[in-house]
């Protein structure tokens, strides 16, 4: 007799219960091998390793049905986990991978299509670093510096508020936020770095000069000071970080006073440490 022909794949499959696709012991999805009691429930092999290392693999660890030469291989219930297919749920943001089961969860944590969040009040913006920056500087009108490279000192002339730095190192690009408040006794500037993964981390310097002929008058006839920080990544799904958790570069009044808008300076991306 023939083998028969091998059907197309069932689209619109719904997994009513996902619960039904993890393990009876530590709850987490099944991967092949999966082993099974006589009566069917099912065990991840790390679990059974662990209850033969134990000596607690004489019945099963739900029905407690004797096991006769231990839990036995499901290789069924293996080719059912192999078959199924999740979209990922970035899908929407431009990710096409479909994983199995058993691996969305560790796609979901490294997938490059996770969206980043704009900082921006009321406004429900999410997508990419790159299309992020777009929305940025169209939707929004913020200040954005593209193109620059590690280990290149970039000028930028900051305004009051949100303000983009585009970095392209290790193959991705990195988006910064420096942000410009304005205090009792000058301006603040903070420094957040815009990735969807907190796997990444920057040692950042910023700089800024004058002399004493850049404001034609005041106290200050000439000032330099330079700051070098680690920058930790944020997607900003929990809105900006707070003061406290980042560092923050200070210029006095005397400094950089009111009515000057732009705050010339330099930004320079010196590490960059990625943890596996």
């Amino acid at each position: 007799m023939a083998l028969p022909a091998k059907r197309k794949p069932l689209k619109n499959v719904m997994v009513e219960d996902a619960d039904t696709l993890d393990c009876g012991v530590c709850y987490r999805p099944l991967k092949p091998p999966v082993f099974q009691c006589a009566v069917g429930h099912a065990i991840c092999s790390l679990c059974r390793d662990k209850m033969v290392a134990s000596g607690r693999s004489q019945q099963c660890h739900v029905c407690r049905v004797p096991l006769i030469g231990g839990y036995q291989r499901c290789i069924d219930l293996e080719k059912v986990l192999e078959s199924i297919r999740i979209p990922c749920a970035n899908a929407a943001h431009g990710c096409g991978a479909r994983t199995a089961p058993y691996d969305h969860g560790e796609h979901a944590r490294a997938c490059p299509h996770k969206p980043c969040y704009c900082p921006a009040d009321a406004c429900g913006f999410a997508g990419s670093t790159v299309a992020l920056l777009g929305h940025l500087a169209a939707a929004h009108g913020w200040p954005c510096t593209t193109d620059t490279r590690p280990w290149v000192c970039v000028k930028v002339n900051l305004r009051d508020g949100f303000n983009a730095v585009s970095v392209h190192a290790s193959g991705q690009q990195h988006m910064f936020l420096l942000n410009v408040a304005r205090g009792l006794f000058g301006r603040a500037i903070s420094v957040s770095c815009v990735h969807p993964h907190q796997t990444v981390g920057f040692e950042v310097r910023l700089k800024y000069s004058r002399n004493d002929n850049a404001h034609g008058g005041g106290v200050c006839r000439g000032h330099s000071q330079q700051s070098q920080f680690t920058v930790a990544c944020t997607d900003l799904s929990g809105g900006l970080p707070s003061s406290d958790e980042s560092f923050q570069f200070f210029l006095p009044k005397c400094v950089h006073p009111d009515f000057i808008r732009t705050i010339a300076a330099t930004f320079e991306v010196l590490h960059v440490t990625i943890s596996v």
